[in-house]
Order: structure tokens, then sequence, then C-alpha cells
């Protein structure tokens, strides 16, 4: 059994970049700073920023592309690739790459008051959205609590 699986919260160093494949499939590509802290040699706190490029596809760009902007803070689920390129200069180059699964977006705005939306693809059918994880400015609370209110008629409190 094996897994690759990398959780981030940061802030967006870029403003995402929307394309297409020659196929027709939506990618979106970000950059993401995240940010440590810890203690140098003289007890003053010190902050390290590791980058990450994020790639999205399909709903999930589309939703990233809409909603998020340089500066935002996001969490980013995905899994982790790794590549070897040769450079113009004919160096070998190593290239990192996280393709996110699922973004929430956890700034509040005027278009999102609630904060926290998040988009995540339905992994079962990747044509149709999962009702309980659209979030098309919701968070996930609220697009539940709409989707559940049909029934609340039914329970017995």
């Amino acid at each position: 059994m094996s897994l690759n699986q990398i959780l981030l919260i940061g802030n967006c160093g870029s403003d995402p970049e929307m394309r297409y494949t020659p196929n027709g499939s939506m990618v979106v590509n970000f950059s993401l700073a995240v940010n440590s802290y810890r203690n140098g040699s003289d007890g003053e706190q010190i902050q390290e920023t590791e980058w990450f490029r994020i790639a999205c596809w399909n709903k999930t760009a589309e939703s990233v592309n809409q909603f998020l902007q340089k500066g935002s803070r996001c969490f980013v689920e995905g899994r982790f690739r790794s590549s070897t390129y040769t450079a113009n200069d004919g160096s070998q180059r190593q290239s990192n790459e996280v393709t996110a699964f699922r973004v929430i977006f956890l700034d509040r705005n005027s278009e999102n008051p609630e904060g926290g939306g998040s988009f995540t693809p339905n992994m079962n059918n990747n044509t149709e959205m999962n009702n309980q994880s659209n979030d098309f400015g919701m968070n996930q609370a609220q697009s539940a609590t709409e989707n559940e209110s049909d029934d609340a008629e039914e329970l017995p409190w």
C-alpha cells in the first residue's frame, strides 16, 4: 500500500493562470507560499517560506480561476509530483508540482462573507459536481444544510 497526499495552507503568490490542453481540458496554475516559523540561535523568530507550484484541472480549475487571486489564503489537498528535465542551457533541473484535487478558500470577502468556500470534484463521476462539495462561494456547512432542508419535516425533533 502507498499514499501520495500533501496538505498545504498558504497564500496564493500569483493570480491563477488558465489554459486549455489540446484535448480541451481546463488547467489552472498558481504558486502557493507556505510560511513556517522557528527560533534562531539568538532567540529571535525566523520566518521561512516554501513555494509550491499548484495545478488544478477541470471543475476545480474553474472554481480556482473564478475565486482565487494573488494574496488569497487557501487550503490545498493534492498529490505531489516531481520530474526532471533538461533546461535550455543543457543543465538537468528538477520540477516539483502539486496536482490539487481539493481547494478550500479561507479568506472572507464581499462575495463570500462566510469564507471557507471550497470545491471538490465528484471522484465517482468527473462530469458532474458533487452536491455536498460544490461551494462556488458557499461553505460546506451551508451547502449541506440547504441540501437537507427538504427532509427536515421528517425529522422527529
